[in-house]
Formats: structure tokens, C-alpha cells, sequence
């Protein structure tokens, strides 16, 4: 298993490495530069795409509708989202 927080010489030293490793087991790895705004995180395009996926549902609101019908125990679901299908 590859070390989790690299220099980037490290980095730039094992980096085809490091790109297999995050894809292999989906754990970023962190790279520290000399400040935290020097630093950067490299992970796997999937696990980005899943990130910016679940941020746009949060901030769209579908992720609360989601998480309110988890927790609905009424034995009722909803699947037409309030639209009348037989009206159109």
C-alpha cells in the first residue's frame, strides 16, 4: 500500500505509481507542498465525478428529498413527484 502524504518529489517520483494506486483502492493521497495552499490532493476521476455529483444534489435540494423519504415510514411513496400524469 502506498503512503497516504507525499512531498512532491515523491510524488513526482512514484507518480504513475501513485495515479494506479488511487484508482486501485480509491484513497487519495495527499501532496504537501511547504504551506497548505502549496498542497494538493490527487484521487481517482470516479471518486471526483461521485464528490461534484453529491455536491450539485445538495445544493439542487434532491439530497434532502432523498434523505426525508429514507425516513419516511408511512408505507406511501411518492414516485410522481407531485405531477398529475393523467392530466397531461
Amino acid at each position: 500500500m502506498m503512503q497516504r502524504t507525499l512531498n512532491p518529489t515523491q510524488a513526482r517520483k512514484d507518480f504513475y505509481k501513485i495515479i494506479k494506486s488511487v484508482n486501485d483502492d480509491s484513497t487519495p493521497i495527499e501532496i504537501n507542498g511547504r504551506t497548505e495552499n502549496d498542497s494538493a490532493v490527487l484521487m481517482s476521476v470516479k471518486d471526483y465525478r461521485a464528490i461534484q455529483e453529491t455536491l450539485y444534489l445538495m445544493n439542487d435540494g434532491t439530497l434532502d428529498k432523498v434523505h426525508r423519504a429514507e425516513k419516511d415510514d408511512s408505507g406511501f411513496t411518492d414516485i410522481t413527484n407531485g405531477v398529475h400524469w393523467d392530466e397531461i
